[in-house]
């Protein structure tokens, strides 16, 4: 499932979950815990649109219940209709040529369940979308969880112009990736067989990891005079990670919302940033445009909007801050023999003895040489540079005309 649904279920989720400061178990209806949740979007922005179809789970246990077997289409207001391809883990993808995803252009969303039951989007319509002026970052404090911490890092903030007349509703998608490293390369290791690795493999010690920041960014500029908004904050990092210790991009996708659209996301974003984490206060319950044509009394979780979209990156290294996190390289000096190591261990890496042509008696926890473990790849993204630089935003149809 990608990312962007994941967030999307997890978003969902956390507006069922219900919990104070104090323990508190909520009283939830069995009827709860079984309705669909539905994530779905038209994106001028990508040919392959998504779907995701799943069921609440209990508040206590949340998780994602995937509902495969699903009939899923798409349809526009002239009759177009996109069929969608169960992808058999909840998701059902579809193509849609970019030349019907244009502003004014509407689209709705068609389900019918295995349980014969007919599931239906309002209409969504896609307006024309404003530029992403400029990215930038500002040194900046924020304030930890416990009194009195103090966490340094960098805010980022965008500038917007050229926002047209019919759109002055906005959200923003946010990914982050970054270049991290490992302390050394491969040269001796065991997996029951001890090798010599020669020349020493430097393969895993550089490694890029892409996330999608999951906070919800909202704007509704109706009151903003002119047609420019600027200061936008959209992410800060912290310098207690390894995400500023080499080179750092974020890439900000810019969305043109429906008044509908804006208010659902709106309301998602204010309930998750309520409960900050320490469910410090009881969500709403949040209505979104999807619902049950087969049983109008149960009621459908999520919402299906139609989006031009505008995207622009950003690079930042060598910042001015000091990092203060760890590697997790550790060392320690082997005390059994290599026949007493277990499969489960392997494998073991050695350091090399420095004077002869074998290995020492000290041993590498697998960070200090596997960058992989990280959760990152070491594949080289295509769009990273050799030094940090600032790329210009794409530009697409959805464009206002100025």
């Amino acid at each position: 499932m990608s990312q962007f649904y994941k967030i999307g279920y997890i978003i969902i989720l956390s507006a069922l979950a219900t919990s104070c400061i104090d323990s508190y178990t909520p009283k939830i209806d069995a009827n709860d815990i079984s309705k669909y949740v539905v994530i779905g979007e038209v994106n001028n922005n990508q040919t392959e649109q998504t779907v995701t179809i799943s069921l609440t789970s209990s508040a206590n246990d949340p998780k994602y219940i995937p509902v495969i077997g699903c009939s899923v289409n798409i349809e526009d207001k002239n009759g177009n209709v996109f069929n969608f391809i169960d992808q058999g883990n909840g998701e059902y993808s579809g193509d849609i040529d970019q030349s019907f995803m244009t502003p004014g252009s509407s689209f709705k969303l068609n389900i019918k369940t295995p349980d014969g039951e007919t599931i239906e989007s309002d209409y969504d319509q896609m307006n024309p979308v404003a530029n992403i002026d400029t990215i930038y970052y500002k040194i900046k404090d924020q304030l930890g969880i416990t009194p009195g911490d103090i966490i340094h890092g960098i805010q980022f903030y965008l500038n917007v112009k050229d926002i047209p007349n019919e759109s002055k509703y906005f959200k923003w998608n946010v990914y982050e990736t970054w270049e991290y490293h490992t302390k050394y390369p491969v040269e001796w290791y065991y997996d029951g067989t001890m090798h010599h690795v020669f020349p020493p493999d430097s393969s895993k010690m550089i490694c890029w990891r892409t996330l999608k920041v999951p906070e919800i960014y909202t704007l509704n500029s109706s009151n903003v005079s002119g047609n420019t908004y600027n200061s936008f904050p959209i992410n800060f990092v912290s310098n207690r990670t390894n995400k500023l210790a080499i080179e750092y991009s974020l890439l900000v996708e810019q969305e043109a919302l429906s008044k509908e659209a804006y208010e659902f996301w709106d309301k998602m974003r204010i309930n998750i940033s309520n409960s900050g984490g320490l469910y410090e206060s009881q969500p709403m319950l949040i209505q979104g445009n999807i619902h049950n044509v087969t049983n109008p009394a149960k009621e459908v979780l999520g919402f299906f909007s139609a989006v031009c979209s505008v995207s622009k990156r950003i690079f930042v290294n060598n910042v001015q801050i000091q990092l203060n996190y760890t590697d997790y390289c550790s060392f320690d000096t082997l005390k059994i023999p290599l026949r007493y190591i277990q499969p489960y261990e392997y494998p073991v890496y050695f350091m090399p003895d420095g004077y002869n042509n074998r290995p020492s008696f000290v041993i590498y926890r697998g960070e200090c040489v596997d960058c992989l473990l990280f959760g990152g790849t070491n594949v080289k993204p295509s769009y990273w540079p050799e030094a940090s630089t600032y790329l210009k935003p794409k530009t697409y149809k959805c464009n206002s005309n100025r």
